[in-house]
């Protein structure tokens, strides 16, 4: 398990520099910093690029299991490991993490230690989402631990993962640290050494991760209102990392590019941001042409290739990212959480206790995504005000819930979640269908990652009987 195995010195010699693969070519920034430089301030930079590589690492290819993408094997359900996730989060992103909360304890710099508990959470949710059972309590420990055994989703759930949240909370809300230096947050590439901000942070992720957990307790889903109400108050709030010309966002090389396509919107989400995907029939979303690119303008249909179809099958696809389209600017930020999804939250978890509070959500939360990616006031008004999307508190379903939920996270590896909470349910996601080109035997959907590629042969402490088609722990 190298990864794994490296130490903090090592991790730290690549500071600000991307993770790896396809992150290198167009996520990499010229400047180091030596272990003897390391400081706080000097670590936190890298922390939250390392966090953005392991978001981006996460969705990279996987955006392709809930439909947002597809056009290569993986969206046939061929073996895949994630390894743009495993790769960033540690070799890169735990290590920087896990070092500035050691640092931050040796000297009462509770400030940074609850920003980096924070996103320590974040990225340890994503990991055991997709793997299930990951290395965490035995990681990280160079050559005192050669094979780290991996921690049961249930345990990285129930003991881990909470309590990096409590401790983020308890340490944003205790004493700025005696030393002058260290009092004020560096650095801050998202909130600028805003504590409250963090805070609210903390309670955004709390609000995903207690409706995560509410699978195994409904009465979490309360408890989910809550924190998510506690968090965010407006678009201005995400949890996000922006990226300029000079060190564009990941995706602006990848997909938003002249060249060849490796994948394309598929037919899924172009249908359902077109009027033409069971609900919101015949409405045409505003948020299409800026969530991707019409290549034939002379056509009003656009068309996205049909998931398990490989890019360059179907000729008439004219839709697909370009370096215009909102996600894959060079400045586009990645998302880790944002308000939108917080009303969304609040939605569902409402939905059978408080009608007409789920349904007010329901409407912050498609007027948050609309205003996020700059939908002109007038469209998002004739959307919002179409009896096919307005609804009411008694006509609002779970289907309007999670399907506005769905558009609003476009290419956001968070939807994954969603459609496995529910088990791909065509009640939920009308429409919804297995690829046309299914390798799985049988014919099921992906239920999480294999091993990353690199573990069997390099890791003697292996969980057994990880296949693709069986559900984690979180979803049976």
């Amino acid at each position: 398990m190298r990864k794994l195995l490296y130490s903090t010195a090592i991790a730290l010699g690549t500071l600000f520099l991307g993770a790896c693969g396809d992150l290198l070519d167009v996520n990499s920034d010229p400047g180091r910093v030596s272990p003897e430089e390391a400081t706080l301030p000097t670590l936190l930079p890298s922390a939250q690029r390392f966090t953005a590589n392991t978001q981006y690492g996460a969705a990279q290819y996987g955006v392709q299991y809930p439909q947002y993408l597809t056009g290569q094997a993986i969206g046939q359900f061929t073996p895949y490991g994630f390894d743009q996730l495993w790769n960033p989060f540690y070799t890169d992103a735990f290590p920087t993490l896990q070092d500035m909360i050691n640092r931050a304890g040796e000297v009462g710099a509770y400030n940074y230690s609850g920003i980096a508990k924070t996103l320590l959470a974040l990225n340890l949710m994503t990991v055991t989402d997709i793997y299930g059972d990951a290395p965490y309590s035995q990681a990280n420990q160079g050559t005192a631990n050669l094979y780290p055994c991996y921690d049961k989703m249930e345990d990285l759930y129930r003991v881990h993962i909470i309590k990096l949240l409590d401790e983020a909370l308890a340490d944003l809300a205790r004493p700025l640290p005696a030393r002058q230096d260290l009092r004020n947050v560096q650095n801050d590439l998202i909130y600028g050494g805003v504590l409250t901000q963090w805070t609210k942070a903390v309670r955004a992720i709390r609000a995903r991760y207690f409706l995560h957990l509410s699978e195994k307790d409904p009465a979490l889903l309360a408890t989910a209102a809550q924190e998510a109400a506690a968090s965010f108050g407006s678009i201005a709030d995400d949890l996000q990392l922006s990226f300029e010309m000079q060190n564009a966002n990941p995706w602006f090389g990848f997909l938003g590019s002249p060249g060849a396509k490796p994948m394309q919107p598929s037919s899924y989400v172009v249908d359902l941001l077109s009027g033409r995907g069971g609900r919101f029939q015949g409405v045409a979303d505003p948020r299409l042409p800026i969530y991707m690119t019409r290549t034939t303008p002379n056509q009003t249909t656009d068309i996205g290739l049909t998931p398990g179809r490989l890019v360059g099958d179907q000729p008439t696809v004219n839709v697909n990212m370009t370096s215009t389209s909102w996600h894959t600017r060079a400045i586009a930020p990645i998302l880790f959480i944002t308000y939108a999804e917080t009303q969304f939250i609040i939605a569902e978890a409402l939905f059978t206790t408080n009608r007409a509070g789920a349904h007010a959500a329901y409407l912050r939360g498609i007027e948050a995504s609309m205003a996020k990616v700059g939908v002109p006031v007038a469209q998002m008004s004739a959307y919002l005000a179409n009896p096919a999307v307005a609804l009411t508190p008694a006509t609002l379903t779970l289907q309007d819930i999670m399907l506005q939920k769905y558009l609003a996270l476009y290419m956001q590896i968070e939807t994954w979640t969603d459609m496995r909470r529910y088990q791909y349910s065509q009640t939920v996601y009308p429409r919804l269908e297995k690829p046309v080109i299914n390798q799985l035997p049988g014919n099921p959907w992906v239920q999480r990652s294999n091993l990353a590629d690199e573990e069997p042969g390099v890791n003697t402490c292996l969980p057994s009987g990880v296949t693709q088609t069986t559900p984690l722990w979180l979803f049976q």
